[in-house]
């Protein structure tokens, strides 16, 4: 467990900083811009290794009891593809709710004027925040069905097993879990982040930023690692389940 979280901890970090230095590529000659887009290539197939490792290894009781990182990390490598095509629909299905959230002011004020006197509820403003809060909760719902399924591809590929996983759904423990985490892994580290103390002097400004950021990034790895171990631990008992009934 303490090597896969330093593992994740390190790489992405790294991940970030290699996205970074990649912004810096110079693109006014024909290898330059090919040497990017292998750098790009390079780093995206990294991540998505590293998403699939540690899906693999919470994932498979025999990878976690034993300890074997490097065989789940190994075992992996075959889905990466599979992986990566299942991202894409996560990434598609949260730009299109991103993009929605462009639209909560208009539909604020647009549901408040058709509502009647006697229904209106709030103000205008607070149908706003409303609907934003319900796009977060979309997003947040997304996240949720899309992991069981990961946790799956990242040791079979796509296949029955992995439309089984989404039986983890039904299990009440899941969401409690799901949203204890997520507000761990990302509330706190965000308010965190945009914390700004009244401090005297830019010497202890830094140094609380620095502070700030590093204690919302630990828990960040720490709850990312704990939230995939839950969906792997109980995703796995649906393979049981499955296994006895069948």
């Amino acid at each position: 467990m303490a090597k896969l979280w330093l593992l994740n901890f390190v790489g992405n970090a790294a991940a970030l900083a290699a996205w970074y230095l990649w912004l810096l590529v110079p693109d006014a000659h024909g290898w330059q811009v090919a040497a990017s887009v292998l750098g790009a290539l390079c780093i995206v197939v990294l991540v998505v290794w590293l998403r699939a490792g540690t899906f693999a290894y919470f994932r498979l009781a025999e990878y976690r009891d034993s300890g074997a990182v490097w065989r789940a990390f190994r075992h992996s490598l075959r889905h990466l593809v599979a992986l990566a095509l299942w991202a894409i629909v996560l990434a598609a299905v949260l730009g299109f709710v991103i993009w929605l959230r462009t639209y909560p002011p208009q539909f604020g004020v647009w549901l408040w004027q058709k509502l009647p006197q006697s229904l209106r509820f709030a103000s205008a403003r607070q149908l706003t925040q409303y609907a934003n809060c319900l796009l977060w909760l979309l997003m947040l719902g997304a996240v949720a069905k899309w992991l069981p399924i990961a946790t799956t591809i990242a040791v079979t590929g796509f296949g029955k097993q992995a439309l089984r996983s989404w039986r983890a759904l039904k299990r009440p423990m899941y969401w409690v879990w799901f949203c204890v985490l997520a507000f761990v892994g990302a509330y706190i580290p965000y308010k965190l982040v945009w914390w700004i103390p009244n401090l005297s002097d830019l010497y202890k400004q830094a140094w609380s930023m620095g502070l700030r950021f590093f204690t919302a990034y630990v828990l960040l790895i720490t709850a990312w690692i704990a939230l995939v171990w839950m969906v792997g631990v109980h995703t796995e008992r649906e393979d049981v389940t499955t296994d006895l009934h069948g």
